[in-house]
């Protein structure tokens, strides 16, 4: 039985959804570093969880 490991990446602001490395960006935060940004709204509330 197989089982699905990823899930798509969905921003929590606007509800944006898509594959990874499709259309997501990336904002650079001081102390947090590389955060994927969302296309649509320019959000960092992203989900992607397993």
């Amino acid at each position: 039985m197989a089982s699905e490991n990823t899930q798509e990446p969905k921003c929590l602001q606007c509800g944006f959804e898509a594959p990874r490395g499709n259309d997501w960006g990336a904002a650079d935060h001081p102390t947090l570093g590389s955060m994927t940004q969302c296309p649509e709204c320019g959000s960092t509330d992203v989900s992607s969880r397993l």
